[in-house]
């Protein structure tokens, strides 16, 4: 035996913790990305409206207004990711689907959303003199209304779970 060939031997199938650290490593899938953005979006938009609401940026008449605009819309965006996601568990392959890059225009859309609602409580929250509750609630109705079309589409699109 030569000195200077010396192996070490490896064991042939990986422990549970490699595992799961290969699995930690690999980059989510696009489908995965937006459903967190959209999740954490909407959810971040009635915490911040429910922390202007706290420092009395609203008045309760107000925050309950409000949130039964955005409660329905995260409740429609939410359903549908969650519905994704517990599927994606009990069909692996699911996950794999939909692997091309998502279109910039798709999360330009999901951030641009996202940032002239929150622009919107923000104003009514903070500069009440700039924007009324009354005009905060006929432009978030546009917003989502106009949004909401497309929005669904790219939802249906993008979690519906068949191949193209």
């Amino acid at each position: 035996m030569s000195t200077s060939s010396r192996t070490i031997a490896r064991p042939m199938s990986q422990t549970d913790t490699e595992k799961a650290q290969t699995e930690q490593k690999a980059p989510l899938s696009p489908r995965t990305r937006i459903a967190r953005l959209i999740l954490i979006y909407h959810f971040a938009l009635i915490i911040v409206a429910s922390i202007f609401y706290i420092l009395r940026g609203f008045d309760p008449e107000e925050f309950t207004s409000l949130l039964g605009i955005l409660a329905p819309v995260t409740a429609l965006y939410g359903g549908a990711v969650f519905r994704f996601l517990g599927r994606s568990i009990t069909e692996p392959n699911l996950n794999g689907q939909n692997a091309a890059p998502i279109s910039s225009m798709v999360k330009w859309l999901v951030h641009g959303h996202f940032a002239v609602v929150l622009s919107l409580i923000s104003l009514k929250a903070l500069a009440p003199n700039v924007l009324n509750f009354q005009d905060m609630t006929m432009f978030l109705t546009l917003v989502e209304s106009a949004l909401g079309v497309y929005m669904g589409n790219i939802l249906l699109a993008l979690f519906d779970g068949k191949q193209n």
